[in-house]
């Protein structure tokens, strides 16, 4: 008998929510050659983001690094951002992960030289029946801090875990 949206969900499972992991350090400060190479790939050439003294000139400390740039150094810690799904007890069809959606809330602005931290938060776990299969629906917030502590940006995204397709055999 195929699972059904009020039954996937195991109390093992809803014991996840809430689970954090530690707070881990992006590898590197945000660089201006990071910056540089960011506005020669968007042609996204904002002052703010270039010149010190037009940043300062409006209420910034410094250069500030583009909003979008921080979500991107976020992929150099490769494959950390989704290991913490790992943890959850999922039925062990439940294979195929897909980007069901994010929010981001960009709280204080992040300034060239920051080195941010990153802490996940798995904030809910649930079941909808899409149009192919039963999902199974995590949503993590990040929070992004820089070295004062203070919190720059929040990120909630949400993964769908569906049941794995099985390969068409080969022919010859």
């Amino acid at each position: 008998m195929a699972a059904d949206a009020s039954t996937i969900i195991t109390d093992e499972m809803r014991s996840c929510i809430g689970s954090t992991t530690e707070p881990v350090a992006l590898p590197e400060h945000i660089s201006a050659s990071d910056i540089r190479r960011y506005v020669e790939a968007t042609g996204d050439a904002n002052p703010l983001w270039t010149d010190e003294s037009f940043a300062q000139a409006h209420g910034y400390r410094g250069r500030v690094v583009p909003p979008v740039m921080v979500l991107e150094l976020y992929r150099r810690m490769a494959g950390w951002s989704e290991s913490h799904l790992q943890n959850i007890p999922l039925p062990p069809e439940y294979t195929d992960s897909r980007n069901a959606g994010k929010e981001i809330e960009w709280v204080h602005p992040v300034y060239l030289g920051d080195t941010l931290t990153v802490q996940n938060r798995i904030s809910d776990i649930v079941a909808k029946q899409g149009r192919t299969a039963l999902g199974i629906y995590v949503t993590r917030e990040s929070t992004f801090r820089n070295g004062a502590g203070d919190v720059v940006v929040r990120l909630y995204g949400t993964t769908v875990k569906l049941p794995g397709t099985k390969a068409a055999p080969k022919t010859r």
